[in-house]
């Protein structure tokens, strides 16, 4: 297959490093991302993407040839046709990370490689997955979900700032709620497969984009039409829609709003695919919106009493808004 679109830019005015732990050619043509950033825990599931970011260059590749391995060790390899892989960590260590591009003649035109460090599991966290599933209770549920948010993700949301500080963590265990949610809705399979629809469809069928576009992408479950009212910052693709509350008529109005996305140009719907697609952005614009929707419909309400306040109403509220709108007041 080669380059798909999705793999021919970083986001505009974006670094390699803005979308998680990566490395970059001598020549600058390749950009070789990883979802998580070191240290990285055993037994989590990690997504290597490479973007080649050389038009001359992306037109000659036909396939990819990974080979990792775990302080020399445990070696992987697997050749690919789209310039990404999947691979769980296995041991305490370095992993390397090696990519080959290949033509259509098996000859290499192009390489690069990440060095990265696996650390121990959360020792606090694998105790309470343990007491959880001897009691049944519900962290047993998905202990996947758990290791991941706290090994993976957690580096990516547990410092975010809201733009008026508060002086407790409400606002980042709100989030970390939303991603945990995004974890047990979606398999690590399933949020793959939503992408590589949506990238599949920016390549052969443009037509299926706004039909794909109604599932949400990546870590926090975000749809593209709000991400797109949110980036860029400076001045947003899509202007701010409110959507009717009833479901009918939410549904037919967000199917005339991602027809309005599938309108962008390729080169805003590739930015915002990876915008969504990475952890460390999608938690970054996930935290902006939802910091932007408790300005907007509960301005004077901290993220404490969004969580507390009312049994929970408001936080409620905010995530249909998430979900399913903006909603306009009836």
């Amino acid at each position: 297959m080669g380059i798909r679109k999705t793999e021919s830019r970083l986001p505009t005015g974006l670094q390699a490093s803005d979308l998680g732990e990566a490395a970059e050619s001598a020549d600058g043509k390749l950009s070789l991302i990883s979802f998580f950033s070191s240290p990285l825990s055993p037994e989590l599931q990690n997504t290597y993407v490479l973007i080649v970011k050389d038009a001359a260059l992306g037109a000659t590749i036909k396939s990819f040839k990974w080979d990792i391995t775990e302080d020399g060790a445990m070696p992987f390899s697997q050749t690919t046709d789209t310039g990404e892989i999947s691979y769980r960590t296995r041991n305490i260590g370095n992993i390397s990370i090696a990519v080959k591009l290949l033509d259509n003649t098996n000859a290499v035109v192009g390489q690069i490689a990440l060095i990265q460090e696996i650390g121990e599991l959360n020792p606090t966290t694998e105790t309470e997955i343990k007491d959880a599933t001897e009691k049944e209770g519900a962290g047993a549920g998905d202990p996947d979900a758990v290791r991941e948010l706290i090994n993976g993700f957690r580096p990516y949301y547990k410092d975010l700032q809201l733009q008026t500080p508060e002086p407790d963590d409400a606002f980042t265990r709100f989030i970390g709620g939303i991603i945990f949610r995004g974890g047990a809705k979606n398999s690590y399979e399933k949020k793959q497969e939503i992408f590589n629809r949506l990238s599949e469809s920016l390549d052969d069928n443009i037509d299926a984009f706004p039909l794909n576009a109604a599932q949400g992408v990546g870590a926090c479950d975000i749809r593209l039409a709000l991400l797109a009212m949110h980036y860029p910052l400076s001045s947003p693709h899509l202007s701010w829609t409110e959507l009717p509350e009833a479901a009918d008529e939410n549904a037919f109005a967000d199917d005339q709003l991602r027809q309005k996305l599938n309108d962008l140009t390729d080169e805003a719907k590739i930015d915002l695919l990876n915008m969504a697609r990475f952890p460390k952005t999608n938690i970054l614009f996930c935290a902006k919106i939802i910091e932007n929707l408790r300005n907007k419909y509960f301005g004077a309400t901290s993220f404490n009493d969004v969580l507390t306040g009312m049994n929970g109403t408001r936080g409620h509220w905010i995530m249909k808004h998430y979900l399913k709108g903006p909603i306009a007041k009836s």
